[in-house]
């Protein structure tokens, strides 16, 4: 029961760090002006340095948690969960790295007109139609975040429905209930 419990806290801090990786489309929705776009990209840059921080330290220690378990662990479901855990631990901390080096997709955008030559006029107007453009592809994004995860909430229900281990068909149900509520989140 102890591991049963354990490997549902875990599932718990998986989800919501996946949910906050997930949730992460931050997009500017100021007006066209590059003055304020260039105070929103400086913003995001930090974010996203601290951001990435943020997800290569809980990630180190996710993975290292998910060893540590791992080895501790005889039960098969646990062994699973603190393999994944693992898992999910070293993906944080790739994401992690992609946030502080990399940054978004704001960054090359914005380093290509801000050290170009054209004028504020210009740019402003670019902005606009570069914006316009994000608006559209976040909308789609988040009607396949919705999409994606009750499809994910419906195979796990559905392997709950059939699943006879006693200890292994809650897992099923905490997953699914848990991208049920991501695709709600999601939905509005």
């Amino acid at each position: 029961m102890k591991s049963l419990f354990i490997a549902f806290i875990t599932m718990l801090l998986l989800s919501v760090h996946a949910h906050a990786f997930m949730n992460s489309d931050n997009g500017y929705e100021g007006l066209p002006e590059w003055s304020n776009f260039r105070e929103f990209v400086k913003l995001q840059q930090e974010e996203d340095e601290r951001m990435g921080i943020s997800y290569m330290i809980s990630g180190g220690i996710a993975a290292v948690g998910g060893v540590v378990g791992y080895d501790l662990s005889n039960d098969p479901l646990s062994r699973s969960v603190y393999a994944l855990t693992s898992t999910v631990g070293i993906a944080a901390i790739g994401l992690g790295a992609s946030y502080y080096w990399t940054g978004n997709e704001y960054d090359s955008f914005y380093f290509a007109l801000e050290n170009s030559s054209i004028s504020l006029q210009e740019k402003n107007r670019i902005l606009q139609r570069f914006l316009e453009r994000e608006r559209d592809k976040r909308e789609s994004r988040r009607w396949i975040r919705v999409v994606t995860h009750s499809l994910i909430a419906a195979a796990n229900f559905y392997s709950a429905s059939r699943e006879t281990n006693g200890d292994v068909k809650p897992v099923f149900v905490f997953l699914g209930t848990v991208n049920t509520v991501l695709a709600v989140s999601y939905a509005f």
